[in-house]
């Protein structure tokens, strides 16, 4: 253990990275799509009053509840999460309904097929009375990342709504998701919330955030 401050928990949570399926890897191999692509993705804001009202029923403490963004590659062919989440920092709902986030994740895949999506959930944090921390799922969106086959669709880039839905991405592992293209007929959707990024190319200076296989 590199620090004897840290539990044996945080360090391994840190160095965790769960591998792709294999079989994405080897049709990525098979088509050629195996140059890693990179991505900017400007997560702006959050958007929805119900998400609020969600987090304080649920939570123990609904006082000085914070919100956080995950982030978490998905390969929607074989229900499998891999890479390593992503975390955003804290921060506060305003009066307004809205949580003002305004931080770029930078992400990589060599696995450039539209299987591949990143699965972004939003989750409030609370501190119980005996001093840990309760964590609550409050919805979840996908994001496409790769809008076809080829190299002329590596990624689809621009502005981006993203429809939060019930529930947790743990939804997704249900097999009635296998091999869906569109998960609006599947997922309910909760009334106006949303998460507003921006998708973009790599930064022309080189990648400097998490990777992910």
């Amino acid at each position: 253990m590199s620090c004897k401050t840290e539990s044996w928990r945080e360090v391994f949570e840190r160095a965790r990275v769960i591998p792709p399926h294999s079989q994405t890897v080897r049709q990525s191999q098979e088509a050629h799509l195996t140059a890693s692509h990179g991505f900017q993705i400007l997560l702006n804001r959050v958007t929805g009053p119900h998400i609020q009202q969600t987090a304080e029923a649920t939570s123990e403490i609904d006082r000085g509840v914070a919100y956080q963004l995950r982030v978490t590659l998905f390969d929607r062919n074989h229900l499998h999460f891999f890479g390593k989440t992503w975390k955003s920092s804290n921060q506060r709902m305003k009066s307004n309904h809205k949580i003002q986030f305004n931080e770029i994740m930078y992400l990589h895949t060599s696995l450039r097929v539209p299987a591949i999506v990143a699965v972004v959930e939003v989750v409030a944090l609370s501190d119980r009375p005996d001093g840990s921390q309760q964590a609550l799922g409050c919805g979840f969106s996908v994001l496409e990342m790769f809008a076809g086959r080829g190299e002329e669709h590596a990624g689809a880039v621009g502005d981006r709504r993203l429809i939060l839905h019930h529930g947790t991405p743990r939804e997704l592992l249900h097999p009635k998701f296998k091999g869906a293209v569109e998960y609006g007929g599947l997922l309910k959707a909760i009334d106006g919330a949303h998460v507003e990024c921006v998708v973009k190319g790599p930064p022309s200076a080189g990648l400097h955030g998490a990777p992910a296989p």
